[in-house]
Parts: C-alpha cells; sequence; structure tokens
C-alpha cells in the first residue's frame, strides 16, 4: 500500500485577519473619536471626512468578508484532518488483513498438502479393507480393518472441513480488503477535492487580507491627511487670518498704485499646489475661512523667484507667515512669499522678473517646507491662478 503525502497545512502560509489586529484597532479608535467629535460639533462634513468615513465602511466590510473566509478555511483544514485520519486508519487495517491473509493462504497450502495426504490414506485403507473382506470371509479381523478405515475416513474429514473453512476465512477477508480499499480511493478522491478547495479558500483568505492591507494604508493615509488638514486650518490659515488687516494696512502704506499691473506672473517655484485659493471648512467643526494664496510644495532650501519685476515693500518676520516678502508691481498689483527659511532681498530693493528672493523654509505657522503665495489687487487676495 503507497504511503500517505497530504498537506494540510494551508493555513502557514495565509495570512490572517488576527496579524491585522493592532492596526485595524487603532484606525478604528481614530475613526470612533472622529464621528464623537463631529457628532458633538454638528458640523457640515466636508467631502474629505465623507469620503475618510465611508472607507472606514469599506475596510470594516472587507475585514469581515477575511474573517468569513478564514473561518471557511479552518473548516476545511478540520475535514482534511478528518479524512486524513481515517485513510490512516484504512491503511492500518488494510495492512493487519493483507497479513492475515497471507497466513490464512499458507495455512489452506499446508491442509491442502494435508488433505491431499489424508485422500492417499483413505484410499489406501479402502482397498486394504476391501481386500480383507473379500479375501477372508467372516474372518473376525476383517471387522478391526473397517474400524480403522472409518477413523481414517473421520480424519481425512476433518481435515478437509478444516481446509474449506480456512478457504471461506480467507474469501472473506480478501472481501473486506476489497471494500476498504474501495472505501480508501473514495476517501482519497474526498481528500484531493477538499484540498483543492482549501487551496482555493486560502487563495481568497490571502486576496482578502492583501485588500484589507490596501484598504488599511488608504484609511491611514486619509487620516494623515486630514490631521494636515486640520492643522492647516487651525494653524496656518487661523493665523494668517489673523495677520490679514495688517497686511492690507501694510499694502495701502507702501504701495504706489502708480504704472500698469503685469497681465501675467512667473510661478515663484515648479511645485504642485496642495492647497489652493479659497474656502476652507474645517474637516470636524464646520466654520470656514479664506484661504488667501497657494500652498506649493517644494523642498527646504530651494530657491524662491520674483513672479515679476517690482520694488520690495517688505522683507523680515510677519507672524503667520514667518520670514515673507511682499513685492509692488504696480497698477494695484502685489504678491507675498511666506515661511522663507531665509529672505534674499532687503526693504526698497528693485527686482527683476525671475530673480531669487529667498529660499524655501517652514518659519511661521507652517508644519513643512512649502511656499505660501498671494497675489493681492489693491489689497484684496485674488486666486494666483488668473495670473499665471
Amino acid at each position: 500500500m503507497p504511503a500517505l503525502a497530504v498537506a494540510v497545512s494551508l493555513l502557514v502560509a495565509a495570512p490572517a485577519a488576527a496579524d491585522l489586529g493592532s492596526d485595524l484597532s487603532e484606525i478604528q479608535n481614530q475613526i470612533e473619536a472622529l464621528e464623537s467629535s463631529i457628532a458633538a460639533a454638528e458640523g457640515a462634513r466636508t467631502d474629505f471626512v465623507t469620503t475618510l468615513l465611508e472607507t472606514a465602511k469599506r475596510l470594516e466590510a472587507v475585514v469581515r468578508e477575511l474573517l468569513a473566509a478564514e473561518q471557511r478555511l479552518a473548516d476545511t483544514e478540520s475535514s482534511i484532518v478528518a479524512t486524513e485520519a481515517l485513510l490512516i486508519d484504512l491503511v492500518d487495517r488494510m495492512d493487519v488483513r493483507q497479513g492475515l491473509i497471507l497466513q490464512l493462504r499458507a495455512d489452506v497450502g499446508r491442509e491442502r498438502q494435508a488433505a491431499v495426504a489424508r485422500a492417499v490414506t483413505v484410499y489406501m485403507a479402502a482397498h486394504a479393507d476391501a481386500s480383507v473382506r473379500f479375501a477372508g470371509g467372516n474372518d473376525p479381523d476383517s471387522g478391526v480393518g473397517i474400524v480403522y478405515a472409518n477413523r481414517v475416513q473421520a480424519v481425512a474429514d476433518q481435515v478437509i472441513t478444516e481446509y474449506e473453512l480456512h478457504r471461506f476465512r480467507e474469501e472473506q477477508e480478501v472481501g473486506r480488503l476489497e471494500a476498504e480499499e474501495k472505501e480508501a480511493e473514495v476517501q482519497r478522491e474526498a481528500l484531493g477535492i477538499q484540498q483543492a478547495e482549501g487551496e482555493a479558500i486560502a487563495a481568497e483568505v490571502a486576496a482578502r487580507a492583501a485588500e484589507v492591507e490596501t484598504q488599511l494604508a488608504e484609511q491611514r493615509a486619509l487620516l494623515a491627511q486630514m490631521e494636515r488638514e486640520i492643522a492647516h486650518f487651525e494653524g496656518e490659515i487661523a493665523d494668517l487670518a489673523r495677520e490679514e488687516d495688517l497686511v492690507r494696512a501694510l499694502i495701502a502704506q507702501e504701495q504706489s498704485g502708480e504704472g500698469e499691473a503685469p497681465g501675467v506672473l512667473l510661478r515663484p517655484v515648479p511645485g504642485g499646489v496642495s492647497s489652493g485659493f479659497g474656502w476652507r471648512i474645517h474637516p470636524i467643526y464646520g466654520d470656514s475661512r479664506l484661504h488667501t494664496g497657494w500652498d506649493i510644495d517644494a523642498s527646504c532650501g530651494e530657491p524662491i523667484v520674483a513672479g515679476a519685476a517690482g520694488r520690495v515693500f517688505f522683507a523680515g518676520w510677519k507672524g503667520g507667515y514667518g520670514n515673507a516678502v511682499m513685492i509692488d508691481h504696480g497698477g494695484g498689483l502685489s504678491t507675498l512669499y511666506a515661511h522663507q527659511s531665509a529672505t534674499g532681498v532687503v526693504y526698497d530693493q528693485q527686482v527683476v522678473t525671475g530673480q531669487v528672493i529667498g529660499w524655501i523654509g517652514s518659519t511661521g505657522s507652517s508644519t513643512a517646507c512649502h511656499l505660501h503665495w498671494e497675489v493681492r489687487v489693491n489689497g484684496i487676495p485674488t486666486d494666483p491662478s488668473l495670473w499665471v
């Protein structure tokens, strides 16, 4: 009988939801805190927060699917283990039965030889008895011969009976062995089906676990972005709003209003706009404030250039703006460049388009290196996209 080689360790390589437990718990706690804050504030949800909460629901659904798949996999593995145990028991019993059949066949062989020998003896005894009876007439010794012959016949009958009994037992054991072999084949087929099913479910578990990881990564990114949005709203936007009156007063004092405003401005740094111009809604509390310019992504120390020629009417520290430069371009148009690590120009200096006026930093109300760039007309903030 071939040895069984059944692999039942389907769960070994499959990711488990339990492995993601701490991450899921952390995310869930943050989401619950967010929902509590929204409920307490009764503020309008932003599209961003709505997206975050919808992603959280998708994550929960995927986790439920993962747990269900893992349970099906565990059930399948239990079935495989039970089938494998049954097969092992069948194989053991068949091995024992094969040994018994071999022994019975050996016994049958010996008894067949004995039966042949007894048959010869009976045959010879019968002829001897007949000779005695026909030759001796009524000789009393003939009775002894008959008794002897009868005894020989009885022994022969017993040998033949035992031979037939062993033959019958052998046939029974062979029949049982054949039935067990058929049952073993059925169980092997069942085991193959269970293994294929287990492998398919294991693949599903792995796919679900990967999906959970992807959803977790998306959720972490959204939460991190929300934290940045809140920090930006409560930090930079709030502080710049407090500076608004001072900036307008400074522009009114320093700006001549003479000349003609340029029709196009050069982009001061080439990076992407991470936060555009317009009204911002607090992700939690629902109140809104104007973001007065562009936040442009840039690396610390990257040079900042003037958007157009003009006169520097401010270069220095400006509260929430940090190190800032303000340039009058004529015709009521001015630009402001905030959060610089260091300024490269001085008050009343004339600059040309594209001239370096400072370097990217994270001074003032800023959480990371970037440029806050404003374009103002007669002191009023306008959307920079109208000028570039």
